[in-house]
């Protein structure tokens, strides 16, 4: 009878276990990681095709901006390399296209909390916050 008990002993700690790691499992993999920007549209122009990506890949969303419109933008890291970068602002204005790489990640984590980014007629300010809410 004892050699029945230590049986069902083992398969039941090989199963809890077994149910333990795939739990870790699940729960790491869906840890999605996001770089969180507010972009400002402070011209008086239509923003066209403006997207902000890690490294400068542009597989993210592209998005439109109307004159004196504010919206949050969320670029999705999740995928990226856990290396250190920058990120790439790209947009057209006035049938022009702009690129500007700012600020820095670390392994694949962003080092700020909310980016904010006025882009106005002549420039871009970007001011970086530890804040991780948009206000």
């Amino acid at each position: 009878m004892k050699s029945i008990d230590r049986r069902y002993l083992l398969l039941t700690r090989s199963i809890l276990f077994t149910g333990l790691c795939s739990l870790l499992l699940h729960i790491s993999c869906n840890d999605k990681v996001k770089a969180e920007f507010t972009v400002a549209n402070n011209t008086n122009r239509r923003i066209d095709s403006l997207s902000i990506e890690p490294n400068g890949n542009l597989t993210g969303k592209f998005i439109i901006l109307e004159p004196n419109e504010t919206v949050q933008y969320k670029a999705d890291m999740t995928g990226s390399a856990k290396t250190d970068g920058s990120y790439q602002l790209s947009y057209k204005l006035n049938s022009s296209t702009f690129q500007r790489h700012f600020g820095y990640y670390s392994n694949g984590y962003p080092s700020e909390g909310v980016t904010k980014i006025d882009i106005q007629s002549d420039t871009v300010i970007i001011t970086y916050t530890t804040d991780n809410s948009y206000n």
